[in-house]
């Protein structure tokens, strides 16, 4: 429709990441030991669900982790205020550190 994307993006992420996860390692515990096997060439499904599995975590990371979308949701969607940020106008040289 050309408009700026809601916040319903950061909440199709947050599920779909982790139902993603969660289906991967369901169906590679429905295939016992041969949800083991990486090798496409002898995985059930030419290692399809090994695939999801290890490249689910990538996906929970790509595009903000999800506490930066729950950060995200918390501020723009329910109006809750901003984490307090003690260097907040400060230039980053000039933020104290432990030394």
């Amino acid at each position: 429709r050309g408009d700026t994307p809601g916040p319903e993006n950061s909440i199709g992420k947050l599920v779909a990441a982790s139902k993603t996860q969660d289906m991967a390692a369901f169906a590679m515990d429905l295939l016992e030991l041969s949800g083991a096997v990486s090798d496409p060439a002898y995985a059930e499904a030419h290692g399809m669900y090994q695939a999801t599995f290890m490249g689910a975590p990538g996906s929970r990371i790509a595009g903000g982790s999800d506490e930066i979308m729950l950060n995200i949701l918390s501020e723009r969607v329910l109006g809750l205020p901003q984490d307090v940020r003690v260097d907040k106008g400060i230039p980053f040289n000039e933020v104290p550190t432990g030394r």
